[in-house]
């Protein structure tokens, strides 16, 4: 079993460019991986443990977030992690 206090929070990672970045919050762990290719937007999904629960990318710059439910959508101009925050 892991130490709670060493397990990193959205405050300690940096948005992955490619591969993925894991972090904890309210106990569950989520996983933030960069998806698409080069040629394309940069777009992450966002899993809570294994389940897929948002898609973040980055559209005329600002955030935008969306979970599974298609009519909620997060649009923020400040950093990601809010972003993140308000979709998970």
């Amino acid at each position: 079993m892991t130490d709670p206090d060493s397990q990193p929070t959205i405050a300690d990672i940096e948005l992955p460019e490619t591969g993925e970045a894991t972090f904890w919050r309210d106990g569950v762990q989520h996983t933030l991986r960069a998806d698409g290719t080069e040629d394309d937007e940069p777009t992450w999904t966002l899993h809570a443990e294994e389940e897929l629960i948002a898609h973040i990318s980055r559209r005329e710059g600002k955030w935008v977030g969306n979970n599974a439910t298609p009519s909620r959508q997060v649009e923020s101009d400040s950093d990601w992690r809010q972003v993140v925050i308000d979709v998970s």
